[in-house]
This record gives C-alpha cells, structure tokens and sequence, in this order.
C-alpha cells in the first residue's frame, strides 16, 4: 500500500530522561522483577497491596513496558568466548572448541521453540504541569496556565541572549534527575526489587529495538556515544552565563533507518539494509478495546501470565494517564446526567424501557459512589502490543493465539485498520497515545492486578550454559565470579560468589556441582575438588580436558602421603597451625577447654609450633616423654591427664588414616600441585558418620579431622593461588566439615574472604539444615529434592520464599535433574540441568546402572505404556511419551 512515515516524538535524551517534543519529560526506570510463581494465595496480595499503595499516591503519567529480549544464545556465547581470549591458561584451545560445539547444539534446538526474557521498564512522566488530564478544578487550570505563560516569558532561555527557545537548561535537566531519584524510591518500595535508571545508550536502544528487522535483534545495538545535544552558553540579564543543551533532531535518523510499508491496513513490513542484505520483518500492532471493569484478584494477572505462557515473543506497552478523584467523579456524574437526558428524550418519543441504558446507568452510578467512598484516582489506560513474524501467515497465527489467551481474563484485543502507524508511534519511549478510540477508564487494582514486574527470567545471560527453565525452556547461563566484578548498573543484591548446593542422594546435586566445575575450568578457572565419597575415581580424562591437565591425588594410597595433612603444614601461617592442631587433637582426644588435658595439650602445641619442622608426631613424642619419664614435682592430676593422653594418641596411630593427620620430623610430605587447572582430592577408606550413626568410632573421628585439616588445605589454596585467576573450591559432603567448630569457621572464612581471593566455594550437603549460618553469605542457591518437610521449611527460608505447603511439596517431589535455582539477583526458577552431551553426562553420572540396564529398563516402560494405553487417544499416548522424553 505504500511507504510510511513516522512522526518522531523526542527531542533530547539524557540517561534515563526523555525530553518529548511536547514538552513532556519522562524518566525511565529497569524493574529487576519480584518473584511470584511461589506465592500463596494471601501471599500474592503483598506486591497488589504495594503496587495499589504506589497508584492511589502517585500523581504522574506512567508508561508500563514489557520489553521481550530473545535470549541470544550466539551474543552470549561470543561474549564468552572473547573473556576467554583475553585469558591466559593452557586449556584456552579446549574451551573455545566446547563453547562453539554449544552453540551449535544450542541454535538447533533454537529452532524448534523461540525462547526470549521479558524485561521490564516503566516511565514515570516528570512535568506534571503537562500531564494529559488536567485537574478538574477549572479556576485552578485557568491560574495555572496563566503562571505557565509567565514562567515562558520570564524564564532564563527566553531571557538569555544567545540562548534558543527549544534549549534546555543543564539546571533543568539536574533538577529533573534529582526528582527521578525521588521517585526510584518509590518505585523500589513498588515492586519490591532493585529498580535503576536505564542509561542513555540503554534509552536509545529500547527506541532503536522499535524499528528492529531481526528477531534476535541483532541490528540493533548499544550506541555507548550517543548523543542527542550539543552544549551551548549564554548570558542572562546580569551578565551571568548560563549552560544549555541544544537537541540536535539529525542524532536520532540513524535510529529510525528503517524501510516501513503498510503492507495491508492491519500489518506493517520493516526492511532494512543489514551486513549488505535486505532483512525483513512482519509487524503488527494490536490494541486493548475492551476489559471486565471488575477485578478478581489473584487470577487476573493478565500480563504476567502472557509473558510466561507464549510460545512467542510479545511486546506490550500500558500508558496510564492520571485522573484524579474530583476529574473521575465529575466525569461519572456528568455521565449518569447523560443518561437521564437520553431517557427523557425516550420518554418524549413514545419509546419503552432501553435495558442497555439502564444497565449502563446503574454501572455508572455504582462506579461514581465506589470512587467517591474510596477518594481514589482513576487512570485512563492505552494498551498495545507489538508481534512480529517472518512471514504473514505466521504473524497472523500468533495474533490470533494472544487474542485466545486474553480473552481469558476478559480483555478484548482488536487489530484496527489503518492505525499501525499511530499506534507504533505510541509506543516510543516519549510518544503518548494518539488514537483516543481505544481507552480504557481503570481504577488502580485493574492495573495492580496485571501483576507487573513479577519474572520467571532467571540467571546471568553471560558466561556458560547450565540448564533452562521449567517454564518456556528459556536457555540459563552463569558466570559464577560476576558478583565479585561490582559492574555499574549490574543489579545484584547478593555479593558473594559462593554457591549452596542441597539435596537428598540420587537428585542430581553432584551432578550439578561436577558440571559448574568443569564448565569453569574450560572458561579459565582453576578448580580443587574435595571428595570425601571417591565418587570421581573415573575421573582419568574428560572431555575437552586430557588426562594430563587433570591431577587426582588419592591420600592414602602412597607412603608419600604421610604427615600430608598434618596441620602444621595445611595452614597459613604458624599461629593458625597451633590453633588447629590444638582443635584436632582435643576433638581427636574428648577433651575441652575445662579439662587438664586440654592444657596440656596446649602448652605441648605451643611449644612443637616454635620448632623448624612442627607436627603433631612431635606433640604425640613429648607426651611419650613425659609418661615414660615422670618428673618428680608433677602432680598426680597431671601425670593422669598425660597417661590418658598418651594412650589415646597411642591407639589413634594404629588406624591407617592417622598417618596422613600425624607428621613425623623431617618428613618428606607431597603437597598439592597448583599448577593443573583441575585438581582432585579424595582420601582413601574414608569412614565418615551419617545422621544414623548412634555410636561414634575412632576411626569416625579421624575421618572428620581429616576433612578440617583438608578445609584448612583449601585455604591455604585460596590465599596462596593468583587472585587475578578465577578459583573453585568443591567441597562435597560438607555437613561433616560443620559438624566441627573450627571446620565451620574454616569453611566460613572461604565464603566470607572468597570474594576478595576470587574463590567460589561451591558447598554441597544432603540437608538444608547442614548449611547453618552460611546461608547468609552464600549467592547462588540450588535446590535440589529434599527429604523432609522439615527440610523443604528450612530451605525456603534460605530462599526468602513464602513456606506453604504447595512450596514444600514442590522441593520435595523434585524430579531427579531439576532443581529450584535463586540467582545473585534474588529471583528463583525451577530449572532442569542440561550437560548438553552425553559424554558429560556419562562422565558425572554417579549411579550404578550400566547403558544396557538404563536401555532394558527403557524398553520395559515403553511396553508396559502401550499395554495401558488401549482405551487412550493417540495424542494423548503421544504427549506422555514426549513429556517422558523430556524428563
């Protein structure tokens, strides 16, 4: 039908501020978004009540968007790949070489389903002198307009010489940002989440992205160097100088260089010229007519459930323009008059009853005495959405799909003729509506119940591929160092870049733990696995990883493994060394503080820790000693304190382990190699006690003293590595190591310093219970299936989710494989851990069945399914054998 072309409706952007041609400014603001999937009933009324508080208080025009950015697998993992480069490790080549196999694997499944994240922006409109619905006091207009011809007249850009009419003051723009502060504040108190201005490279892209041909889109990117002025100087009446900033409108062409043809009356076709190809692109732009006035809420969360249920990307902007309560209650009483005069006039000509008129006077008068009873403002509402489509029969399937999926939560969406233009114009940042056909008179729970804000969006979007969301199967990377990086405008609310694991055996928690770790070696981490079980014995070679970058070190198994874990010599300094030994051998000799013994101890520690070579073989000696030759002034007490030990340690030395926990003088010990990227620690004929033990054994003892001395190896790790190198310390069966005060506080100082050491440790444990105080202190949080109800309680406290007994039952019956993650932005999804290849899941796999098992096993569900399927329809038996392979 021929090229269009559209009215552009800003004149200036500064940061988040857009200076509008009418006059208008407008500040745009990111809203991380507030968990909701977990809220119970009455729980979902926390952010309606929030959100209700904020509308009835605000007086601003508000612009809603919800922007969906297809999750760009191929940005992600260039992103990746070029942090990569500029790394230095030997498994560099390896790395990359996984990465593009990811991408390649990653892009087929792409076409199946076309994933994006929902992210969301509000505007808050400034200048409340030019809000589009005036007060209704009418002197009080007429005075205001008046004031505002004389604040024209007298302002400093009229007054200063040089100085032009459409110049803005840099004053102005410094009050402007002062005020949107203001009200980031209140939006934050809103939304509950981080809530942050959007920069001006981040403004001018969510207008480009309008205009954007490709539905990843990749010709759109970030302009860091924009700018839409150039500063100018004048001088006033008094010879001062004052600054401006003078809009230059040639800045913005380059965002709008796309060819836009009306293709029919309901359908637009951008082209454009990219990388030396015409790219092109369907649009359409639908519009709200029509919602239930009535709110019934939780279960009309029309929005939100949109986002989360399309298969397809949606892009939806909700303009709410203020009325206050004397404007609604006027314009509803003058309504109801209407009323009366129609039927006065059905009266004069003869006409019956008109059921409509009627209908429509008694909802009139009950919303006049509802708003009136209430003293609350109204907001009258323009919503439009914007779908695309490579091709028009599919863009038309998708308009008809979100039409079906409103139509459930009674709101009516029309695709009106010849308004495409109108209506795109309207949804530029800065824009404001333009048909008034389409407006909708919404009191404030209409536009709380939609439930903006609330995500289901989920991880770091950079760094390696983990798994995808239960929802959508939208693609979750991490990078597990980036809360440590402070990036401006990042918006974590968690710090740290240590991870908790949790989950019954047999549900996927080592599996997950085991994935991170290799996908963080491939990226250029340098990783220690502490394994106390022996479950990565097979761990000779994995892929991408040859054997020889790869150190398994088996304590136990070599004489050389003697006195490796002395103390002494898996600590930092000396002073530490003596602390350590001196907890070790009292827990080792149950002994405490209130007893001889345990200063006995004391005072032999201190002094072996002031020799060249200190060991606790050199305590055990003294002791010896001073059995066998008794000084004549020692007291009875203390001598018995002395045998007790003596014979304590003498029986301890006969266990196998207590070699590698009792260094001997001049001991030649192995010690850890920090130079292979992946390094694997597992001791051998380690007895560790589970929650079922009743009686605890010596050999119980030294296996729990063994893992606090390899917990003080780890730090040393930490503290003796380079800090400028990514570390990963992977700490299985880590409720052992807690059940130990100094092991907690060990365990405590790599969480707590690992931040600083660029150290994550990832600390796995059965229980949530296990986890204790660290909780507070950990950033990533997965969840795997818990045992108890007690349990499940515990972990959703950690999670800060509401403890209900849908949530409990959701940990609990987990399927092997997914978990619920909490990501360092505070948001929590369940997701399904992906390996990508069957190479590493085999790898990591810890079960016993063998491939003809898992195969037989396979066979005997497909047979048993089609014995019971005879009186089930074909697609019925289809979407469970779908649904079973997904699982």
């Amino acid at each position: 039908m021929g090229k269009k072309t559209l009215e552009f409706p800003i004149k200036h952007v500064d940061g988040n501020l857009v200076f509008g041609k009418d006059g208008t400014v407008t500040a745009y603001f990111h809203v991380s978004g507030f968990n909701y999937d977990f809220l119970d009933h009455f729980d979902k009324f926390i952010p309606f009540n929030q959100q209700t508080a904020f509308l009835f208080n605000n007086i601003s025009d508000l612009h809603f968007i919800s922007e969906p950015f297809p999750t760009n697998v191929e940005e992600i993992i260039d992103s990746t790949l070029e942090d990569m480069e500029h790394r230095k490790y030997v498994l560099k080549g390896n790395g990359k070489s996984y990465m593009e196999m990811v991408r390649k694997s990653l892009l087929e499944r792409k076409k199946m389903s076309e994933s994006t994240e929902s992210n969301d922006f509000i505007g808050v409109q400034l200048d409340h002198d030019k809000r589009k619905i005036k007060d209704s006091n009418v002197g009080k207009n007429l005075i205001s307009n008046a004031k505002e011809f004389i604040k024209g007249l007298n302002s400093q850009i009229n007054r200063a010489a040089g100085l032009h009419a459409n110049d803005i003051l840099e004053s102005e723009i410094v009050m402007w940002h002062e005020q949107a502060e203001t009200m980031r504040n209140n939006l934050q108190t809103a939304f509950s989440c981080p809530v942050r201005p959007i920069t001006t490279a981040e403004t001018v892209y969510l207008v480009e992205k309008e205009f954007s041909v490709i539905p990843s889109n990749a010709d759109v990117f970030m302009r860091r160097d924009f700018q839409s002025g150039k500063q100018v100087e004048g001088m006033d009446e008094e010879g001062r100088s004052e600054r401006a900033i003078r809009p230059k409108e040639k800045a913005f062409l380059d965002l709008q260089m796309t060819n836009i043809e009306e293709v029919s009356p309901t359908t637009l076709k951008f082209s454009k010229l990219v990388d030396d190809d015409i790219e092109e692109i369907y649009t359409k732009y639908l519009v709200v007519s029509n919602m239930n006035s009535e709110n019934y809420f939780p279960s009309f969360e029309w929005l939100y459930n949109m986002k989360s249920t399309l298969s397809f990307p949606v892009s939806a902007s909700v303009r709410a323009y203020h009325q206050d309560n004397a404007h609604i209650t006027k314009r509803l009483s003058n309504k109801r008059l209407e009323y009366q005069d129609q039927r006065d006039e059905l009266r004069k000509g003869g006409g019956g009853q008109d059921l409509n008129l009627d209908m429509s006077e008694a909802g009139t008068i009950q919303a006049e005495s509802y708003f009136a009873k209430t003293g609350q403002p109204a907001y009258s509402l323009s919503i439009v959405f914007k779908i695309t489509a490579k091709e028009k029969k599919e863009l038309n399937k998708r308009a008809e799909k979100l039409r079906n999926e409103l139509t459930k939560y009674g709101v009516k969406v029309e695709n009106p003729f010849g308004e495409q233009l109108s209506l795109m114009q309207e949804r530029i940042l800065g824009g404001h509506q333009v048909n008034n056909d389409y407006k909708i008179d919404s009191d404030i729970g209409i536009i709380a119940g939609m439930m903006f804000g609330a995500t289901t969006n989920i991880g770091d979007n950079r760094g390696f591929y983990i798994g995808s969301t239960d929802k959508n199967r939208k693609p979750v990377f991490i990078q597990p160092d980036l809360a440590a990086k402070a990036f401006d405008g990042l918006g974590n609310i968690e710090d740290s870049i240590s991870q908790l694991f949790a989950g019954k055996t047999g549900k996927g928690k080592s599996f997950a733990m085991n994935l991170i770790t290799y996908l963080s070696v491939l990226s250029g981490s340098q990783a220690l696995i502490i394994d106390p079980k022996g479950d990565r014995k097979g761990w000779s070679q994995l892929p991408q990883i040859p054997s020889k970058f790869i150190s398994k070190w088996t304590l136990g198994e070599s004489d050389m493994d003697a006195g490796c874990l002395d103390p002494f010599r898996t600590t930092t300094d000396a002073e530490e060394g003596k602390t350590i030994a001196l907890d070790i051998c009292s827990y080792l000799a149950g002994v405490g503080i209130q007893d001889t013994e345990y200063a006995v101890l004391g005072e032999m520690i201190q002094q072996v820790g002031n020799t060249a070579d200190p060991c606790i073989g050199q305590v055990i000696e003294k002791l010896n000693v001073k059995f066998n030759n008794r000084p004549e002034d020692m007291t009875n007490r203390r001598y018995e304190a002395i045998e007790k030990l003596h014979n304590t340690f003498s029986t301890l030395k006969n266990n196998n382990l207590s070699n590698l926990l009792f260094g001997e003088v001049g001991q030649d010990y192995r010690s850890l190699n920090v130079e292979v990227p992946l390094q694997i620690l597992m001791v051998q004929n380690l007895d560790l006690p589970n929650q079922s033990t009743k009686v605890i054994r010596p050999s119980h003892q030294i296996s729990e003293a063994i893992l606090i001395s390899i917990t003080s190896f780890t730090k040393q790790y930490m503290l003796n590595s380079d800090r400028s190198i990514h570390k990963v310390i992977l700490q299985d069966e880590a409720s052992s190591i807690d059940n130990s005060p100094i092991g907690r506080e060990l365990m405590d100082f790599i969480v707590r310093k690992g931040r600083y050491y660029n150290t994550t440790l990832i600390k796995g444990s059965q229980n949530a219970t296990d986890h204790g105080n660290d909780v507070a202190n950990m950033g990533m949080k997965f969840s795997f299936g818990l045992s108890t109800n007690e349990e499940a309680t515990r972990m959703l406290e950690y999670l800060n989710l509401p403890t209900t007994q849908g949530n409990v039952q959701k940990l609990k019956e987990l399927p092997r494989g997914k978990c619920l993650f909490q990501d360092i932005y505070g948001r929590t999804a369940i997701i399904t851990i992906d390996p990508v290849f069957k190479e590493l899941f085999d790898a990591f796999d810890s079960s016993t069945s063998s491939e003809e098992e898992k195969e037989r096993e396979r066979s005997r569900q497909v047979i048993s399914r089609g014995e019971t399927a005879t009186n089930e329809s074909s697609e019925d038996l289809s979407n469970k054998e779908e649904a079973l392979q997904g699982v």
